[in-house]
């Protein structure tokens, strides 16, 4: 049998690490979103999933694993960002409610 015309490895393809990096860094970011004290941790994951997304983008992979590691990278980092802001407001407004309430 001489059908040796796919014989060898060709090994990954270019950008399809950076592509699984990003989703999977999505993916804990929009898990890690929603608990109180990890919004930090997923704000981290969630932009680093989108740098990732970039360098898979610009060494020119395309597929399903592209398109995932963005759409979760960024629903994270929106989500994460939201939360962020909705914390620090709260301790914001108890803190003067505490205040208020000692004046």
């Amino acid at each position: 049998m001489d059908n040796n015309y796919n014989s060898y490895s060709q090994g990954p393809e270019p950008g399809k690490n950076f592509a699984i990096a990003s989703m999977v860094l999505g993916i804990v970011s929009c898990v890690l979103a929603w608990f109180g004290y990890s919004v930090i941790i997923a704000l981290v994951c969630g932009v680093l999933g989108l740098i990732f997304w970039s360098k898979a983008k610009k060494i020119g992979f395309v597929g399903g694993l592209l398109t995932a590691g963005f759409v979760l990278s960024l629903i994270g980092t929106i989500l994460s960002a939201l939360v962020f802001v909705a914390c620090v407001a709260c301790v914001g407004l108890f803190s003067c409610a505490s205040i208020a309430a000692n004046a």
